[in-house]
């Protein structure tokens, strides 16, 4: 019983005293990113990612609607009856 008493004790000082012997860090202008290279080039990269990512997912969208189509698991409901079905129980 007092096994796990210790253990759990263990782990809450362990966790006390994680951080005792650091000190805050002071982060400064220094710290940021600078600039580098053309804005243009990285731009233009960006942009063909995320057309080839846009031209994937159309693709793959009208892909499942053919698809799912051809297999017969999507109906568009686009065949309209000419004349109302004769239901013989509504009469």
């Amino acid at each position: 019983m007092q096994a796990p008493q210790r253990v759990g004790r263990q782990i809450i000082r362990a966790v006390g005293r994680r951080n005792c012997h650091h000190a805050p860090t002071q982060s400064t202008y220094n710290d940021l990113p600078q600039p580098s290279g053309s804005w243009k080039t990285a731009y233009d990269a960006n942009q063909r990612k995320y057309t080839a990512h846009l031209a994937i997912g159309v693709g793959s969208l009208v892909g499942t609607i053919i698809f799912g189509k051809a297999a017969g698991f999507l109906d568009f409901h686009n065949d309209i009856p000419l004349k109302p079905a004769q239901i013989d129980s509504y009469k």
